[in-house]
């Protein structure tokens, strides 16, 4: 099992966080993981995306041409990276940003109201940890207890509180993707 995941949108969207969430609950399933992180010379505001790789076997590289899942968070990265999803793989993005209607018919397809939904627990700019959810009920690649108890791990002591507020919307992504 190799899966290739994508996760894009603007700097300051928590799309390396996001992306390494995934990486470091992925380790915790004893799992091979490559994180390669890219963005904008801007950081907020500018491109930001990031490659995970996720196998039971080693990896042979760390960039993902053909996803077989996409997260996306903004509209530009919506049309740059649609593309690079595998035939039959995933499309999960927040509908409450993305409001393109052209897209491809050969993938399976999950708007989220994320930026929504976080708004209704926390901040709307806390989206990317709805997103998170419904791709941990999605792909099914990942435990949930794992992707939580790595939230407590690697949000620094700095930022503490917002360990609960993360778990909630984790779970209200994971809770409103129906199986």
């Amino acid at each position: 099992m190799e899966q290739r995941i994508i996760v894009a949108g603007s700097g300051g969207q928590g799309i390396l966080f996001l992306g390494k969430v995934i990486a470091h609950a992925a380790m915790k399933e004893n799992k091979e993981v490559t994180w390669f992180p890219s963005y904008g010379a801007e950081m907020r505001g500018g491109t930001a995306n990031c490659m995970v790789v996720i196998s039971d076997e080693l990896i042979g590289s760390p960039i993902v041409k053909n996803a077989d899942y996409l997260i996306v968070l903004n509209e530009a990265s919506f049309n740059k990276f649609t593309d690079r999803i595998i035939q039959g793989g995933c499309l999960i993005y927040d509908s409450s940003i993305i409001k393109n209607s052209k897209c491809r018919h050969d993938i399976n397809i999950y708007p989220v109201e994320a930026s929504r939904e976080a708004s209704l627990i926390a901040n709307p700019k806390l989206a990317n940890m709805v997103l998170l959810g419904a791709f941990v009920k999605i792909s099914g690649i990942l435990n949930i207890e794992k992707v939580l108890e790595t939230i407590e791990e690697i949000i620094p002591p700095k930022r503490k509180e917002m360990i609960e507020v993360n778990k909630n919307l984790i779970l209200r992504g994971f809770s409103i993707i129906e199986s």
